[in-house]
C-alpha cells in the first residue's frame, strides 16, 4: 500500500477541512474526513488511517468515523481520489488523537500511620489484613508484611544481594516481585516467604510497577506502556500505551489495580493517576501535593494499597516516615 501512495499525484487544492496537519484530536469524539478542493469529476475516495483503508465512498461523499476505535497517538489520515478521466490524487495529514482532559481529585487525609523511615518503597498491598511491601537499593531489597496501624514489621526476607527490589503483587497465595535490571521476577508463597519459582525476562527491559487483574498481570517499565503478561509463563500477551490530555504519560512506576482501573505512582511526580487498562486513556488524576514535604529525589511518593473495606487508599513513599490513609474528593 505504501508504493501505492507514491504512485499517486498529490495536489496542494486538496485537504482535509477539519484535520490540519499536526492537529491535536480529541479520542473519542466523531473523526470528520471531509475533503475540501475536489475538483470535478470525481468517481470515488478511498479513506484511510495510517496504511489501513476505512471505506470506499462514490463520487465526493465524505466519511465520518468513530476516534474511540483508533488507538491514541500519532497518526495520518489519507484518502485516494479516483477521478473520471482515470487520473488518481492523494491528500494527507497528519495528527495526534488524544484523551479529554482527565477529571481532578484532591485527597482528605483519614489516618496517619507510622511506616519504617529506612524502607525503599517500592510496592505496596493489603490484602487478608495485612500490609505487604517491597523495598529498593540493591543489598537491602527485602518483602515485609506490615501491621498497618503499628508500621511494625511482622515478617521480612531480604530478596537477595545482587537484586534491586521493584513492584510486587498478590495472586492467589503467591507473591510476585519484580526487580529493576536484573531481568528476574521472584514468585513467593505468601504464607511462609518460601520462593516457589523464578521467572527470566527479556521484555520488557527494566521492572518497575506490577499489579494484577484478577487473569492477567500489568507491569511497567519507566515508559507509557503498561505490558500485560500470564502469570503462569510470564510471557506478554499485550501491550497499552498510556495517554492523558498532553500526550504520552511516561515514568508509570507502583501500580495497584482497583475496581477495573490502574492507579499508578508517576516518578518523581506528586500525583496518581487513572487509568482505563483498556485503551490507555488518563481518566482522573489525584494530586497529591503537600500530603508529605520531602525531597525531590530518591525520596518521592511510591506506593499505593487499597482497603477495599472502607474504598481508602494506602499511600507512602520512599523512606517516609507515614503511611498514609485517604479518600480521594473530586474538584
Amino acid at each position: 500500500m505504501f508504493f501505492f501512495f507514491l504512485a499517486c499525484a498529490g495536489s496542494a487544492d486538496l485537504r482535509f477541512v477539519n484535520i490540519a496537519e499536526g492537529k491535536r484530536l480529541t479520542h473519542g469524539k466523531p473523526l470528520d474526513l471531509t475533503i475540501a478542493g475536489l475538483p470535478t469529476g470525481v468517481d470515488s475516495i478511498q479513506y484511510y488511517i495510517d496504511n489501513g483503508i476505512l471505506d470506499i465512498k462514490n463520487g465526493t461523499e465524505g466519511l465520518v468515523v468513530n476516534s474511540a476505535e483508533i488507538k491514541m497517538g500519532q497518526h495520518t489520515a489519507s484518502a485516494l481520489v479516483f477521478l473520471n478521466t482515470g487520473k488518481r490524487l492523494r491528500v494527507s495529514s497528519a495528527f495526534t488523537l488524544l484523551p479529554p482532559v482527565p477529571k481532578q481529585f484532591r485527597y482528605e487525609v483519614i489516618n496517619r500511620y507510622s511506616h519504617d523511615s529506612s524502607a525503599y518503597t517500592q510496592g505496596l498491598q493489603y490484602q487478608h489484613g495485612a500490609l505487604y511491601e517491597t523495598t529498593g537499593i540493591k543489598g537491602a531489597s527485602t518483602l515485609r508484611t506490615v501491621n498497618v496501624k503499628s508500621g511494625e514489621v511482622i515478617r521480612s526476607k531480604e530478596i537477595g544481594d545482587n537484586y534491586f527490589g521493584e513492584g510486587m503483587t498478590l495472586v492467589g497465595d503467591s507473591i510476585y516481585v519484580l526487580t529493576y535490571r536484573e531481568n528476574t521476577c521472584f514468585v513467593f508463597d505468601r504464607h511462609s516467604f518460601r520462593l516457589i519459582k523464578t521467572f527470566n525476562y527479556d521484555q520488557p527491559r527494566e521492572g518497575w510497577g506490577i499489579t494484577y487483574d484478577g487473569t492477567k498481570l500489568i507491569k511497567s517499565d519507566g515508559s507509557n506502556v503498561l505490558y500485560f503478561i500470564d502469570p503462569k509463563t510470564f510471557r506478554v500477551l499485550h501491550t497499552v500505551p498510556v495517554f492523558d490530555d498532553k500526550g504520552p504519560v511516561p515514568q508509570l512506576n507502583e501500580l495497584e489495580y482497583i475496581e477495573g482501573k490502574v492507579y499508578a505512582n508517576v516518578y518523581q511526580e506528586d500525583y496518581i493517576v487513572v487509568i482505563n487498562p483498556l485503551n490507555g486513556v488518563v481518566e482522573s488524576r489525584i494530586n497529591l501535593i503537600g500530603i508529605y514535604d520531602h525531597k525531590a529525589q530518591d525520596n518521592e511518593l511510591n506506593g499505593i494499597a487499597y482497603n477495599d473495606a472502607d474504598s481508602t487508599l494506602y499511600v507512602t513513599g520512599k523512606m517516609w516516615p507515614y503511611l498514609f490513609e485517604i479518600k480521594p474528593q473530586a474538584l
